[in-house]
């Protein structure tokens, strides 16, 4: 049967005979909004357990949005606009706003990229600028939440009268979901507190567990800081798998993001009958690096059976991460020997040790054989990985491994859950 999948801006196909195949997932289809502003200027009027955006603006002198950045779908220069002539109406001037790219501890993103993410119009507008998560001046240190996490956040966005979170609502390996007070953290805080909450979800075990459930551990540490930072209000987006926007969360950053939460479901968490001994992943959309490749990897193992194997299939054009170093110099380390090295104090970044404890996880339930022209062999070989030029080539030394009769499951979006069939049904 042939099959293709996204890669990148691109696709590539690939052959699997029938008597091997599974099953094969991608998004739930849905219908887009035919008007996204408009469905969205309704929203902002008649939010989810909040009064409407133009009332909660209507006395602030300074309004932050936070956009999410490169490494997510989220249209953006579809949404601000509408959101910005919205707190007009509420009396609040474009100069009066300021957007800031909740990076978290990604890389600053470029002027080139940022007109194409939120539109030129945009930048003409209002001010964006990039959080920096290592700028002390532009940190404040506001206490701890009920959970004992030290809050350290911007300056800016805690001294702002009105904060405004924009993003999307998608599974995520740690968080559960991405989406809501995420913006906040990581996206906005320093790297103390960044690490707080990603050690907590590295030393999960098994970290599968995680994804999909929006009241894990991690999940409530995280909406925990963004209330206390004083995010006020969320624009959330649901995407088809076309990546258009079939669902606006819109209002409360709790009570809002889980009314997405259950829309999302609908999408992204996709049945199948049983776990299979060689899985195909696409990475699409989470394919910058392997920093955000390595999300749909975790996905991944839930659909195939432990000693199984994974073919990644994942552009990576910026390699393994510019950021995280550790990653690709660590990546062959088991949990065991991360969280040592972590204890002793020779990973002295915490983030990165909390990705390597997810890394190594993956590594313990499969073998991964990937399929990149932006990961070179050294850094497969770093990562622990097995090298493949094609996707027919990994399916190739896949089943070798597994046998001629191994059973092959296709997940067509690096968003996408696998969820076993209830018995019966």
């Amino acid at each position: 049967m042939r099959i293709t999948i996204p890669y990148g801006e691109e696709q590539v196909s690939f052959e699997i005979p029938k008597q091997n195949l599974a099953w094969i997932i991608d998004r739930g289809s849905r219908e887009p909004y035919g008007d996204v502003p408009k469905a969205l200027r309704e929203a902002l009027r008649r939010p989810v357990a909040s009064r409407p955006l133009r009332e909660l603006a209507s006395n602030a002198k300074h309004v932050v949005i936070l956009v999410d950045d490169y490494t997510r779908p989220t249209p953006q220069r579809l949404l601000l606009p509408t959101i910005l002539n919205e707190l007009k109406e509420g009396g609040v001037r474009d100069q009066q706003v300021e957007v800031i790219v909740a990076l978290g501890t990604h890389r600053p993103m470029k002027r080139s990229e940022m007109e194409e993410k939120y539109g030129a119009e945009i930048l003409d507008r209002v001010e964006v600028r990039n959080f920096d998560c290592h700028d002390e001046a532009d940190l404040i240190d506001i206490g701890k939440t009920p959970m004992g996490v030290e809050v350290v956040v911007s300056r800016r966005v805690y001294e702002a009268d009105l904060v405004i979170g924009v993003g999307n609502i998608v599974p995520h390996c740690y968080a559960g979901w991405a989406g809501g007070g995420k913006i906040i953290q990581p996206g906005v805080c320093g790297v103390k507190t960044i690490e707080e909450t990603h050690i907590a979800a590295g030393m999960t075990r098994p970290i599968f567990k995680m994804a999909g459930n929006p009241d894990n551990k991690v999940r409530r540490m995280i909406d925990e800081v963004a209330m206390k930072s004083g995010l006020r209000f969320i624009v959330n987006t649901v995407l088809n798998e076309r990546d258009e926007v079939c669902h606006l969360a819109v209002g409360h950053p709790l009570k809002a993001f889980r009314e997405g939460i259950k829309e999302a479901e609908k999408l992204y968490l996709r049945e199948i009958p049983n776990r299979a001994d060689i899985v195909v992943v696409s990475s699409h959309p989470a394919d910058i690096d392997y920093w955000q490749a390595l999300k749909p990897t975790d996905y991944a193992c839930l659909g195939v059976r432990p000693g199984g194997v994974i073919i990644l299939v994942t552009p990576c054009p910026e390699g393994i991460s510019p950021v995280h170093g550790d990653l690709g110099e660590m990546g062959q380390l088991t949990y065991d020997e991360v969280l040592k090295a972590y204890r002793r104090g020779e990973i002295e970044d915490g983030v990165a040790a909390a990705a390597l404890m997810i890394h190594a996880q993956i590594r313990e339930h499969a073998r991964i054989i990937c399929v990149s022209h932006g990961l070179s062999e050294g850094d497969k070989a770093a990562l622990g990985f097995e090298h493949a030029d094609s996707v027919e080539e990994a399916l190739e030394m896949a089943l070798k491994r597994m046998g001629e009769k191994a059973k092959v499951g296709v997940i067509k979006c690096g968003d996408i859950l696998p969820r076993m069939r209830a018995v019966g049904s």
